[in-house]
This record gives C-alpha cells, structure tokens and sequence, in this order.
C-alpha cells in the first residue's frame, strides 16, 4: 500500500513538474491565444518540407525539370532555389518571432507565397496531366507521383496559412514604434 501511493505521487510529481517546464519553455502569451500553437504546428510542416527537400538537394533541380515548365532548366533551378528558401523564411512568422514589421512582413509574405507556389505547380502538373512525374513535395528524400493528392493537400496548406495568416498577432520587439494587429 505505501509503494502504490509513492508512485503515485511521484507521477503527479513528474507531471507538475514537466508541466512547468514546458510552460518555461515557451513564452506566456503563447498559452493564452491557440493561433501560437497553430502557426507552431505549420511552422513544423514546413520545416519538415524544407528538411525534405534540402536532404537530397543536388536532386531537387533535375524533379522540378521534369515538370516540363516553360523556361525549361532555367525556371528548374528558380524554382528549386526560390521553393526552399521561402519555406525557411517563412519560419520565423510561424513561430512567432520577436522581428521588426518589415522582416516580420516578409516571413508572412513567404508563408503564403510557398504555399501558393505549391498549388500552383499541383494544379499545372495535374492538368498537363504529367502523372509520371515525381511531385518534388518531399525532395527527391520521399519520392511521391503526382496525383490529386497533391492538389488536394496543397490546398489543404493555401487553407491552413491563410487561417494562421489572419490570427496570428505580430509580437514586437519594443512597445514603442511597432504595429500590432
């Protein structure tokens, strides 16, 4: 009997305690406004996307040639540079970094804008009807054929960023001088 309740309490212990923690972890404003969590949630698919697709990025250019784009290798090697990178600069707006407006600006931009070109390259690769393509979502890591899945998840995501686009608060760097929303 004693045993059973110095466990007992040792997990309640241990969970007051890593509840504590985790609280410690993050900022205080982030447990009063759930758009924290969503934005954290996003910024976790997308960084799983850019991981993706920067583990075998000596591929990512040769994946979105065979798209069959107009511009050829030239609009290959834009969109295999300019995808990545707006994936990572859309992290710290997801996050909700402490930025000036103008940078946080940007990192918001680039949060829709990956998601954009996302559907975009989607919808034109299932209307060319290219299906033996790989779709370039996950890099040339996790190989994927186009499908309607990808519209249909690349839709998902423009859905997504645009909810957490419209509630998730700019947290300034000062109280004086900066925008709120």
């Amino acid at each position: 009997m004693y045993k059973k309740t110095t466990v007992c309490r040792a997990r309640q212990q241990y969970t007051k305690d890593m509840k504590t923690y985790f609280r410690s972890v993050f900022p205080s404003v982030f447990f009063g406004n759930p758009a924290y969590w969503r934005g954290f949630t996003l910024a976790g698919v997308y960084l799983f996307l850019a991981i993706m697709q920067l583990f075998t990025y000596e591929q990512f250019a040769d994946i979105t040639a065979a798209y069959g784009l107009a511009g050829g290798k030239i609009t290959a090697t834009v969109l295999a540079f300019s995808i990545p990178l707006l994936e990572v600069l859309s992290l710290p707006f997801l996050l909700s970094m402490k930025l000036a407006y103008r940078w946080w600006a940007v990192s918001r931009v680039a949060t829709l804008a990956t998601a954009i070109v996302w559907l975009f390259l989607a919808l034109i690769l299932n209307i060319q009807g290219n299906y033996t393509a790989e779709s370039g979502l996950f890099g040339g890591t996790l190989l994927l054929p186009v499908g309607t899945w990808m519209v249909l998840f690349t839709g998902l995501l423009v859905c997504a960023v645009v909810i957490v686009i419209r509630e998730l608060p700019h947290r300034s760097t000062s109280s004086r001088g900066s925008r709120e929303q």
